[in-house]
């Protein structure tokens, strides 16, 4: 790649936006919760927190190539994610016709310093684009690179103008999608045109009363979706955290959506009926919590069982009984997308 036929740019820089990190305009980092919390954050949590889930660049160019320049923290692989899906960006763009996907940035998955190109047109596109960061590694320096003829401008206006903050397990962070844009909250925030927070955080998503007082320092947040059952596991600790974590959220932002969905089912569930047992109990418990709040005087918060919104192929589109592939985000999110539109009535 000649470097005189390229220019680079830094993601933190205008026109650019950058979306899903609630609190970079304050620490200048890529990172999913502040930098200094006010209460130690478990060390799971911690660590994840530098995971780009959910991280998206967004402009408009007319452009023939672009590429990007990046040192990730992490290069090794999962043996049930692919190396795209963890340290790599794809991008999406829009020539008037609907934001589609477009392109990976390909690399070789033993590094944690990488230049790839996205695309090399044969002759200038007026596009708008959206470059979804890595979902399982953090990003500690990136630049994207331009023919040196593009332009660069702005990116429109969100149609939804509120953020929508998802916060659960490696389900949420967007295990196992192909690739970033096939997570599901990805996969809504092409839909509904909204910046969604990915606060997904593998196998760590537990409730926490010192994770759920930073979640509400999130400004401009238009929902929030509860998806932890699952590492929480316990009902005796769905019983405890939940009403706490809720009551946070509901102190920072009265009158905002709190949507509580459960988890899905396991394939080794039908052979295990302690599993089964325990899903069903933390399936009451969170619908009762629902009630409860509605019948005391709070009507939004919702509760939305997940086997109501995935098909009866549900265990074939799965990676290893629990970890959703592409096909069963794109499920997840038809089943998720007129619930969420109903409840903001957009």
């Amino acid at each position: 790649m000649s470097e005189q036929r390229m220019k680079w740019f830094s993601p933190v820089t205008a026109p650019f936006e950058l979306e899903g990190m609630a609190f970079f305009d304050r620490d200048r980092v890529y990172r999913r919760l502040p930098l200094n919390p006010d209460s130690p954050m478990p060390a799971e949590v911690e660590r994840l927190s530098w995971n780009t889930a959910g991280v998206k660049l967004r402009f408009k160019a007319k452009l023939k190539k672009l590429a990007v320049r990046v040192r990730v923290t992490e290069a090794h692989v999962c043996d049930h994610l692919t190396a795209m899906a963890k340290c790599g960006f794809d991008c999406y763009a829009d020539d008037g016709a609907g934001m589609r996907f477009c392109a990976v940035g390909r690399f070789d998955r033993s590094l944690t310093e990488y230049e790839s190109v996205f695309f090399d047109f044969d002759r200038p596109h007026e596009l708008e684009i959206v470059v979804n960061f890595p979902l399982y590694s953090g990003v500690s320096d990136v630049l994207f690179g331009f023919d040196w003829d593009a332009e660069i401008s702005a990116p429109s206006r969100r149609s939804y103008g509120r953020r929508i903050v998802a916060y659960g397990t490696s389900i949420t962070q967007g295990g196992c999608a192909s690739r970033p844009g096939m997570a599901y909250t990805n996969i809504l925030s092409r839909r509904l045109d909204a910046e969604i927070i990915n606060l997904g955080f593998s196998g760590s998503g537990r409730a926490e009363e010192e994770v759920a007082r930073e979640i509400a320092k999130i400004d401009n947040v238009g929902m929030f979706i509860i998806d932890c059952e699952e590492n929480c596991h316990l009902p005796e600790v769905i019983s405890e955290r939940y009403p706490v974590f809720l009551r946070i959220l509901r102190e920072s932002d009265p009158g905002v959506p709190i949507l509580l969905l459960t988890a899905s089912r396991k394939a080794y569930e039908r052979f295990n009926e302690t599993e089964s047992g325990y899903r069903a109990e933390n399936k009451r418990i969170q619908r009762e919590l629902a009630e409860t709040l509605r019948k005391n005087g709070d009507g939004d918060v919702y509760f939305l069982d997940y086997d109501d919104i995935r098909g009866e192929s549900w265990m074939d589109e799965t990676v290893d009984g629990v970890h959703a592939t592409d096909l069963g985000f794109i499920n997840l999110a038809n089943g998720l997308e007129p619930v969420i539109r109903g409840i903001l009535k957009i």
